[in-house]
């Protein structure tokens, strides 16, 4: 008895070294790697969108933020003939008048064009003459201008319609529409001066007209004077 209770002792002890070693080692569990696996990898494509619509709606807010320059937007609509071809209104009577005897560098190419002669004298026929030619050429070089004004105009708006339809944003499409809508405004004051321009043409011709008849009643008037100081 006394040599078998070491011999089980120590089986004893034994077994449970043997047992607690194996508890003690790590166990490779493959599933749940592989969940944890997938997990990560849609954790990674899930940060990979956020990141694309954090740019998208940076994209957005800089779109709407940033100030556009319209007028800076086809820069030869800015040229001063484009944006009122008519003369200063303290120059219109002047120039559709012939009052200052002065021809515009328009209408000295029509006047060159249709002038034959210039009368001589002081007399109220000759002035009335050369008055009415510097008129007419003056006003054909104001129709001439206006028009070579809107045909411009149309020419760069239809480089903005292409432009439109190659817009990639919406902020650029609001700024091409803004700039056509100001086209848009000065073509409609265009036509408001040629409208204008057309009223005063019309009544300088019945003012010359009306000019005409009385430099001929002048004229009898003073050969009238001349007969009846003749008889005195």
């Amino acid at each position: 008895m006394r040599t078998t209770l070491p011999a089980t002792a120590a089986m004893v002890a034994c077994l449970t070294l043997s047992h607690g070693a194996q508890a003690q080692m790590a166990v490779f569990d493959a599933s749940n790697y592989a969940n944890t696996l997938k997990e990560v990898v849609t954790a990674g494509k899930e940060l990979a969108q956020l990141q694309q619509q954090l740019q998208q709606l940076e994209q957005t807010y800089r779109m709407f933020t940033n100030p556009s320059n319209i007028m800076g937007m086809f820069p030869g609509l800015n040229q001063s003939f484009l944006q009122n071809p008519m003369p200063a209104a303290s120059a219109m009577p002047g120039q559709i008048a012939g009052s200052t005897n002065t021809l515009s560098s328009q209408g000295q190419t029509f006047f060159n064009l249709n002038h034959v002669y210039t009368a001589t004298g002081t007399d109220p026929q000759a002035t009335l003459l050369n008055r009415s030619a510097i008129s007419m050429a003056n006003i054909l070089g104001i129709a001439a201008a206006d028009l070579a004004s809107i045909e411009q105009r149309q020419a760069n708006l239809t480089a903005m319609q292409a432009e439109l339809q190659g817009a990639t944003d919406i902020k650029q499409v609001t700024a091409i529409n803004g700039r056509i809508a100001i086209e848009s405004n000065a073509i409609q004051g265009q036509q408001a001066q040629a409208q204008n321009l057309q009223a005063m043409v019309a009544a300088q011709a019945q003012a010359d007209q009306q000019a005409a008849l009385q430099a001929i009643r002048q004229g009898h008037e003073q050969a009238a004077a001349m007969f009846t100081s003749t008889l005195k």
